[in-house]
């Protein structure tokens, strides 16, 4: 077994709770880095935990474009002790859903399960992430699954344009890259070349467990400690180059579009930033849901497009605000016209106490709503301890967004939204459409 260090149980401010008080989430780093985090979560039968890795595709040279997604399928092809079909057959006895994802700063697996089965299905992760077979045969059966999944998203218009609108704003850049990587790229990931990348990246120090339901902390890291103990720890230290951004107009002409597609951004805080709480109530005012700016302006008054709104993409560096729209080309022009409308009127005339307190409000219910689920709370788990290095607690979250007030929107809202800042794509059958930047003022 590992030896532990650091033992910390934690309360909502990183401390050891008051006598009397129950602690649920507790934190223990392993003497090899690596950090276990739980909530306790009595009322569920239940188990969601996760291996997260603090590392993305930004995280790629040029030549590895596509090597994170890459091994996070490679993976589930097999360990050292388990086939390819051992670890479906496993995992659908358990009955649980076990997934995983790659982003451009997180890679994750992640398992829910009945609380009785834990033991097994932690085994199952912990083999499938530390003992990886990366068998040549295999890894070619993948890289054709890949090829598919590139495929598949070049006919999906509205995720290209993204993957375009990335590049451009981002142009030289890591976050600029698709996460899946390219055919040139995916054909030279041999199995030499894999495990190279995964050693290089699969560190423990760069590594979270995190688990909320209905466990105990003390047993998750006893299973840790065994499973995850053969991996030897070093500096694992991330060095970010922090991007910079552009703000171009980027037409890309595709004439087998029915509907042209368009992505607005500007350059906004990261998600470490103390205004955070006010980007997310300033960005579902704006296009947030059915009753945003947007949605009723573009879509319900003037009848323009079907789809609108306006996400946030932060990381811990750097983030974008974005405006998404579907339309015809011919109304393309009076689409953006509409849209600059509604950024300038943010930018000038402070929000409305009513229309404040009902965001709010929809913030505050989602964000509780969400925070029901076992699975959220274990990537909210995560999260928090890569950006900040604690735990975050529902309270504290609800107490900032009530004290965002409209000078606080004015502001940040003037912040953001610079014309010289702004960067567009437009993505379809784009015969006759031409803009300039004349026309992006707000």
């Amino acid at each position: 077994m590992a030896k532990l260090q650091k033992q910390k149980n934690s309360n909502s401010e990183g401390k050891r709770p008051k006598a009397g008080k129950r602690a649920y989430v507790r934190k223990t780093v392993l003497g090899n880095g690596l950090t276990v985090l739980t909530e306790k979560m009595a009322h569920v039968r239940s188990v969601s935990f996760g291996v997260f890795l603090n590392g993305g595709s930004r995280h790629e040279g040029e030549a590895q474009h596509g090597l994170s997604h890459f091994i996070e399928h490679a993976l589930f092809k097999g360990t050292t002790r388990r086939t390819a079909a051992q670890i479906a057959s496993e995992s659908d006895v358990l009955g649980g859903n076990f997934d995983a994802f790659t982003g451009r700063d997180v890679v994750g697996y992640s398992n829910h399960v009945l609380d009785e089965h834990l033991p097994v299905a932690f085994e199952l992760t912990a083999d499938l992430v530390t003992s990886p077979a990366f068998d040549e045969t295999e890894l070619d059966k993948e890289r054709n699954v890949i090829l598919e999944e590139i495929k598949m998203t070049e006919d999906t218009p509205d995720d290209i344009v993204y993957d375009i609108f990335y590049e451009s704003f981002y142009p030289g850049h890591p976050l600029g890259r698709p996460i899946l990587g390219t055919p040139d790229t995916l054909s030279t990931f041999n199995s030499a070349r894999v495990r190279a990348f995964y050693e290089e990246s699969y560190r423990p120090e760069r590594m979270i467990i995190a688990a909320a339901g209905n466990l105990e902390h003390d047993h998750l890291v006893e299973l840790a400690s065994e499973y995850f103990a053969g991996m030897e720890g070093g500096s694992g230290r991330l060095e970010l180059e922090r991007p910079d951004f552009s703000a171009p107009i980027t037409p890309r002409h595709k004439p087998d579009l029915e509907q042209s597609h368009l992505v607005l951004g500007f350059p906004s805080p990261s998600a470490v930033s103390e205004d955070r709480y006010i980007v997310d109530l300033l960005t579902l005012i704006l296009g947030g849901g059915m009753s945003s700016r947007l949605f009723q302006s573009v879509r319900e008054e003037r009848g323009l497009v079907y789809s609108i709104d306006a996400s946030i993409s932060a990381y811990i560096d750097c983030g974008f605000l974005s405006i998404y729209a579907g339309a015809s080309t011919e109304q393309l022009g009076e689409t953006i016209e509409a849209i600059m409308r509604e950024i300038e009127r943010i930018k000038t005339e402070p929000v409305g106490a009513d229309e404040l307190e009902r965001n709010k409000n929809q913030l505050k219910t989602s964000f509780r709503l969400d925070q029901e689920s076992s699975s959220s709370r274990m990537s909210w788990l995560a999260v928090n301890e890569m950006h900040f290095g604690r735990y975050i607690p529902p309270e504290e979250v609800i107490e900032q967004f009530e004290v965002v007030t409209p000078e606080g929107l004015l502001r940040i809202a003037n912040q953001i939204f610079q014309p010289d800042k702004l960067a567009l794509t437009v993505l379809g059958n784009l015969d006759g459409f031409s803009i300039d930047r004349s026309q992006l003022y707000c």
